[in-house]
């Protein structure tokens, strides 16, 4: 039996339940926001839409999800959208000498 060498364990990794079942959550506006007693809350919307009589569509706003964290998860989602947003920014690249 061959000596298999031990595989590094990743001290960041934290293993997470349940991420084949969490919802698949798609917004795009954040219209309303507070914070009661440090407990912050949004509420996550997205536009739709409607048939409306003769040929007329109406457009709407629904509400799709009321997000509620502490001030930590709030610190912690802040940064990871940063992160996020700073994945897709085009590389800026450095001016060289014109010829």
């Amino acid at each position: 039996m061959a000596d298999t060498p031990a595989i590094p364990s990743d001290p960041n990794f934290i293993p997470i339940e349940g991420i084949m079942e969490a919802p698949v959550i798609f917004f795009e506006v954040c219209p309303t926001f507070g914070n009661n007693g440090g407990l912050l809350n949004l509420m996550l919307a997205t536009g739709l839409i409607d048939s409306a009589p003769h040929g007329k569509v109406v457009s709407r706003v629904k509400a799709v999800a009321h997000l509620r964290m502490t001030a930590a998860a709030a610190v912690n989602l802040r940064d990871t959208l940063n992160n996020a947003l700073a994945m897709g920014a085009p590389v800026q690249k450095p001016e060289g000498r014109a010829n």
